[in-house]
Order: C-alpha cells, then sequence, then structure tokens
C-alpha cells in the first residue's frame, strides 16, 4: 500500500507478469515439449485505485493450446495476446492488462530463420 492505502501500480503490474508464460511451460512441459517462453509485451490501464485486495483470473483455454501447437508445428514460433482484469472485493474492476506472450521451439530453427 503506498501512502494513499491503495496498491502500487508497480504491484498490481508484476501480479499480472509471469503467469500467462508459467502457464503455456507448464501445459508444455506435461506434452514432454521445451520450449522458450515469456512474456514479450504487455498494456495496462489503471481504471480505479486499489483499495482491497485484488483478484485476478488467469485462463488459457483448449483452443489456445491447439493454436500454439498448430503454429510451432508450422512456423517454430507462436505469439498470442491475453486479456486480464484485477477485481477488487466489490467487483469492481481495477485494472486491465494486455499480455502477448511468446513461445518458441528452438528445435526448429529453420523455419523461424535464426
Amino acid at each position: 500500500m503506498n501512502f494513499h492505502k491503495t496498491i502500487f501500480g508497480g504491484t498490481i503490474f508484476s501480479a499480472f507478469d509471469p503467469y500467462f508464460p508459467t502457464m503455456y511451460y507448464n501445459i508444455f512441459q506435461q506434452k514432454d515439449r521445451k520450449l522458450e517462453i515469456w512474456l514479450k509485451s504487455a498494456n495496462i490501464k489503471y481504471k480505479r485505485p486499489a483499495n482491497t485486495d485484488l483478484q485476478i483470473t488467469f485462463n488459457v483455454s483448449y483452443d489456445d493450446i491447439k493454436e500454439a501447437e498448430n503454429a510451432l508445428n508450422k512456423f517454430g514460433k507462436f505469439e498470442k495476446w491475453h486479456s486480464v482484469q484485477a477485481i477488487n472485493t466489490k467487483g469492481v474492476v481495477c485494472a486491465e492488462a494486455e499480455m502477448l506472450v511468446y513461445l518458441r521451439d528452438n528445435k526448429i530453427k529453420s523455419k523461424i530463420g535464426f
């Protein structure tokens, strides 16, 4: 909490940061596929001061995974934007973020050009 008794914006952003790459990593690890995965870009919009706990729900769908597998097999890489919200205990959206996840299969270098 800052001196206004609200959560620092950087703290909220850091709550968004690791989850999508971690989720993709774990999903593909279970498929016995080792990939380079990271958060390539992110945009955040602060809508209201966050003066309560925040709930953030991250979702990677079955269709997202199939889309990633197809792109990885064809091109050796995959990028996908995901949207997520930070919601306070009253149900008010305090922040929205768009996260660009990057996946690369280093075993398919010839298809990516490096």
